[in-house]
C-alpha cells in the first residue's frame, strides 16, 4: 500500500511528459495547412517593390503593384498579399491563379489572377479596352479593363509616375491582372460563334515578360 502512491505519481508524470512530447512534435495537435504564399527567399526578387507593415496581421503588404518590372514579379507580390489557400479581399474569396487553363467548374464571380500573352487589343464601344489573351496551354480568354482605369493610367503617365499599362495594344507582350470571372461570355476571335472565358479586370498590366 505504501508503494502504490509513488508508483501512481510516477506514471502520471510519465504520461504528462509523453503528452508534452507529442505536442512538441506535432502529434497531439492539428497541423496548419500551408497558405501557399511565396517564401522569403522568393520575395528577395521583388525587394525593390514598395511594401508596408500591416499591424493587425504582423506581416508586410505590397501596396504598389504598378512597380512590378515583370508579370512574374506582379504575381509574386499578389501571391504574398493573397495566398491561394486563404480567403481574403473585398469578396472574402480564395484567389484562383490562372496560368495554363480555366477550370471547367470555376464558378461565376470567382476572383482570379490571370497571366498570359496579348494576342490582340480592341477598343470597345463602352470606351473600355479588351484583350484577347492566350494562356500557356493555348486557352483564349477575353480580359476587359474599365474606361476609368485607362483614364487614370493616362493621367499618371502624363505626370511621369509609374503606370500599370505601358503598351497595352501591342501583341506579344505579357498581360497579367486581377479580376472577376464572368463566365463564358467572350467571343473567340477565330470563331465568333464560339464563346470563351470572360474576365472583368480590376487591376491589369502589360510588360515585356
Amino acid at each position: 500500500m505504501t508503494h502504490t502512491l509513488p508508483v501512481r505519481m510516477a506514471a502520471a508524470v510519465l504520461l504528462a511528459g509523453l503528452a508534452c512530447g507529442c505536442d512538441r512534435f506535432g502529434m497531439g495537435s492539428k497541423v496548419a495547412e500551408p497558405d501557399g504564399a511565396p517564401s522569403e527567399q522568393e520575395l528577395q526578387k521583388i525587394s525593390y517593390m514598395s511594401s508596408s507593415d500591416v499591424k493587425d496581421q504582423g506581416r508586410k503588404r505590397y501596396s504598389h503593384y504598378e512597380e512590378a518590372k515583370t508579370c512574374g514579379d506582379f504575381e509574386l507580390a499578389m501571391r504574398w498579399n493573397r495566398p491561394p489557400n486563404v480567403a481574403g479581399g473585398a469578396f472574402h474569396q480564395k484567389m484562383v491563379y490562372l496560368t495554363s487553363a480555366v477550370p471547367g467548374d470555376l464558378p461565376k464571380d470567382a476572383e482570379v489572377f490571370v497571366t498570359g500573352t496579348i494576342e490582340k487589343a480592341n477598343n470597345l464601344t463602352s470606351g473600355a479596352l479588351g484583350w484577347q489573351v492566350r494562356l500557356r496551354d493555348g486557352t483564349q480568354v477575353l480580359a476587359v479593363e474599365t474606361q476609368n482605369f485607362l483614364e487614370k493610367q493616362q493621367q499618371l503617365a502624363q505626370d511621369g509616375k509609374w503606370v500599370a499599362l505601358q503598351k497595352p495594344d501591342t501583341a506579344g507582350r505579357a498581360f497579367c491582372g486581377q479580376g472577376v470571372y464572368q463566365g463564358m461570355g467572350g467571343k473567340d476571335p477565330k470563331d465568333p460563334q464560339q464563346q470563351i472565358p470572360l474576365i472583368s479586370i480590376l487591376f491589369g498590366m502589360d510588360r515585356d515578360t
